[in-house]
Formats: C-alpha cells, sequence, structure tokens
C-alpha cells in the first residue's frame, strides 16, 4: 500500500505553493512512483520491501517539498507579496467598486429626475438605497469573504489575511457613504458618514467569522487524522 501525498500537499501548500502546481507535482511524483516500485518488483519478490525500497529512492518528503517551495514561480502572491494580496488589492477592490456605485447611483438619480420636480420616483429611491446598502454593507463582507475562503485555500499564514479582513471592515465603517436624494426643495448630496466602533465591530464580526470557522474545522480535522 502506497504511502499517503497529503501530508506533502500540506507542506506544500503552508510553503506558499499555489494549489495548481501543487497538485501537478503531486501527480508527477505519483507517476514517479509506480515506476519505481514496478522497477523494484522485477528485482524482488517482495511487494512490500519493493515499495519501501521505491519510496526510499523516491525521496523524503521534506526534500521534495523543500525543491519545489524554493521555486518563486509556483508561489502564491499571498506568500510572495502579502501585504499587496491581503491589504492593498481588497482595499483598492472595496474603494473602486464602491465608487463606481456612487457614480452610478448619481447619474441614474439624474437621468431620472429633474432638478427641483419633485421627490425621486420611488423605485429610483428603492434603487438607490439598495445600491448604498450593497456598497456600505454587503461589499465589504463579501470582499473579506473572498479573501478568507482565498487564504484558508492556500494555507496561508494566519496574520496578513487576519489584517486584511480587519482592514476592510475598518475601511466599510469609516468611509461609510451616506446618499440624500433631491427633492423639490433640496438638492441631493453625497457625504461620508462613518459608522462608529459598533458598526466596525458588527460588521468585523460578520468578516471574520465564517473564515475563521473554517480555520477551526481544519484544525479540528487535522487533529482527529493525526
Amino acid at each position: 500500500m502506497q504511502a499517503s501525498f497529503d501530508p506533502l500537499l500540506r507542506r506544500l501548500l503552508d510553503g506558499g505553493v499555489r494549489r495548481k502546481p501543487a497538485r501537478r507535482y503531486l501527480a508527477e511524483l505519483k507517476d514517479h512512483l509506480d515506476d519505481l516500485i514496478a522497477e523494484e518488483r522485477r528485482a524482488m519478490s517482495d511487494p512490500q520491501l519493493a515499495e519501501s525500497r521505491a519510496l526510499c529512492r523516491l525521496g523524503s518528503f521534506d526534500m521534495l517539498a523543500d525543491a519545489m517551495i524554493e521555486r518563486r514561480e509556483f508561489q502564491s502572491w499571498g506568500h510572495k507579496a502579502p501585504f499587496a494580496a491581503y491589504l492593498v488589492a481588497p482595499a483598492a477592490a472595496l474603494a473602486a467598486v464602491t465608487a463606481l456605485t456612487v457614480v452610478g447611483v448619481v447619474m441614474t438619480v439624474k437621468q431620472t429626475h429633474a432638478a427641483g420636480a419633485g421627490p425621486v420616483p420611488g423605485q429610483v429611491a428603492e434603487f438607490a438605497t439598495g445600491m448604498m446598502f450593497f456598497a456600505n454593507v454587503i461589499l465589504p463582507v463579501l470582499l473579506a469573504w473572498a479573501l478568507g475562503a482565498a487564504a484558508f485555500r492556500n494555507r496561508s499564514a494566519l496574520l496578513w489575511p487576519a489584517c486584511g479582513i480587519v482592514a476592510l471592515a475598518a475601511l466599510g465603517s469609516v468611509f461609510h457613504v451616506s446618499l440624500t436624494l433631491p427633492s423639490a426643495m433640496t438638492r441631493g448630496e453625497v457625504a461620508i458618514s462613518p459608522d462608529g466602533f459598533m458598526g466596525f465591530s458588527a460588521m468585523l464580526a460578520a468578516a471574520a467569522l465564517p473564515y475563521a470557522g473554517l480555520l477551526f474545522w481544519r484544525a479540528a480535522r487535522e487533529r482527529q487524522a493525526a
């Protein structure tokens, strides 16, 4: 019975190797091991001894992992540039999508409501409210979930993903965009109104709990397998 390559896969992912090249590398190693086992079995009658000798010829998991981890072209961006991957990119995505959402809402209101023409039509007001709720509440949490899922999949170290999730919650609560729709007496207005500590706490909890749950689940699963 051949040895499991799961520990080697975990070692590669922990070392920053992307999942796709890691799995391709393992497939190549398994094919090579099969060839070595077939060669050893032709030279001896004991299958277990043949497999043991083939594994020795293949090399230790540490040696095989180090050979792959040292090749930076196979490493994930979360390992090569964690600051950019887990802080800069998510923050830039949040700012860009929020800005596009605000611009889209403002342009929609301008196209459907003439200055001084009375209240904004109900459907447009509902659309504007929904889009601002998306930008202020849903978008930061979705980005944090995506960040956590990517970090979990790549077995990234906890520090940078945690910092990224906290940063998204902080940005989402501090740069909370408020939109005042125009009416017959007032002009429309876009402003920044921070949510405060309670808003930050609620957003951080919603953003971080799924990632924390995944980490606890994986830790429990690996303890059971040990």
